[in-house]
């Protein structure tokens, strides 16, 4: 015989089953969500490496692109250009009336500035190109060295300390300079022993005694956009920053940002501008230059947020056999001071993505470009 239990206990026994279905469904609930969650994390994280990996793409795009231009258009005062058209001065375009044969590097117009400006790339990659001859050697230039060291405000006493320990850095030999440090005072104070070579880039410059400490203050980029490693005839007013060009002397800063502020305009394409505008500069020391050289930096990000890559390149056409140009080498940067709120300027050339860009079909315009400044 069957026996039944008493309706308190049948009510309890329904209770806890409710109880019971409820925490299921709530479980079920917490789980459906947090598969849900773990399915949006995975799918963004997934839209992330893609926009990144998309990014990186467009950067190394845009670096073969530049060393194709770089390799095969004209350079102006102005920079790099990017199609087939000439401009000349009237000087110039009378001396081909009279049938001469004309080589000028008067300003197009659309030029690649070579001065750091930033640049939109392909995709969503931005760019900026430096030439050497924008920044200052000054391992092998005793006055750039003063100029810049007086920048950092350092003493006489220590500009000739920081002067023998640079040179004696790059110098073979096991003397060291009257200031100067070599293997011996290297070891005592734990550092690597100088390579008795110049410097291979200018972030080496840490690894010199004395000099690590004095430049802490100064980030990798700012030190990269100021020094080259290569030995340019001159400092090309076109494309130096103020930290540089206040290296020449008896430039101030007023003076250095009136040049970049006149060339924005228009690049300078006569000497006498410059001189006029930098009265302390000597006419015959030939310390100024209007033209690019043969070799610099681009600097490429893949976004308008993330770190990016530093690019040393110098052109080489006559090496047989060889590449028309090397890549010296490749640095690690960070994103570009400004981040998304820098606004890069649209190059004028499709093979960057400009569907704009002129028509290139104009090898020879006759328009006229007169001095700047």
């Amino acid at each position: 015989m069957k026996r039944r239990l008493p309706r308190g206990h049948q009510q309890q026994e329904g209770g806890f089953i409710l109880l019971t279905v409820l925490a299921m469904l709530v479980v079920l609930v917490l789980l459906a969500s947090a598969a849900a969650t773990t399915a949006d994390r995975v799918r963004a994280d997934q839209q992330l490496d893609d926009a990144r990996l998309a990014g990186q793409l467009d950067a190394h795009s845009t670096e073969a692109t530049l060393l194709y231009l770089l390799s095969t258009q004209r350079r102006t005062f102005a920079g790099l250009t990017v199609d087939a058209r000439i401009v000349y001065s009237p000087s110039e375009l009378a001396e081909k009336a009279h049938g001469e044969f004309v080589t000028t590097l008067m300003p197009v117009g659309n030029e690649l500035r070579m001065n750091d400006e930033l640049y939109s790339g392909l995709g969503s990659s931005r760019f900026a190109l430096m030439t050497d001859a924008g920044r200052a050697n000054i391992s092998m230039n005793p006055q750039l060295r003063q100029g810049w060291l007086i920048q950092l405000h350092t003493t006489p006493e220590q500009q000739s300390r920081l002067g023998d320990t640079l040179l004696d850095y790059q110098s073979p030999g096991n003397f060291p300079r009257l200031n100067g440090a070599k293997a011996d005072q290297y070891r005592e104070k734990g550092l690597q022993p100088p390579p008795g070579r110049t410097l291979f880039t200018p972030l080496e410059l840490r690894r010199v005694m004395d000099w690590g400490k004095l430049l802490a203050p100064l980030d990798d980029a700012s030190l990269m956009n100021t020094l080259t490693t290569v030995r340019p005839n001159a400092i090309d007013v076109n494309a130096a920053p103020p930290s540089v060009l206040t290296m020449l002397p008896g430039v101030t800063r007023s003076m250095a940002e009136r040049v970049v502020a006149l060339r924005n305009v228009q690049a300078f394409n006569e000497y006498s501008s410059v001189y006029a505008l930098l009265p302390t500069l000597d006419p015959d020391n030939d310390s100024i230059g209007l033209y690019p050289s043969d070799s610099g930096t681009m600097a490429l990000w893949p976004d308008s947020t993330g770190a990016g890559t530093l690019v040393h390149w110098t052109l080489t056409p006559f090496d047989d056999g060889g590449s028309p140009w090397h890549i010296d080498y490749e640095l690690r940067l960070p994103a570009r001071a400004g981040g998304g709120d820098a606004t890069p300027h649209p190059p004028q050339t499709p093979l960057l993505g400009d569907a704009q860009a002129a028509d290139p079909g104009q090898p020879d315009a006759t328009a006229g470009s007169g001095p700047a400044g």
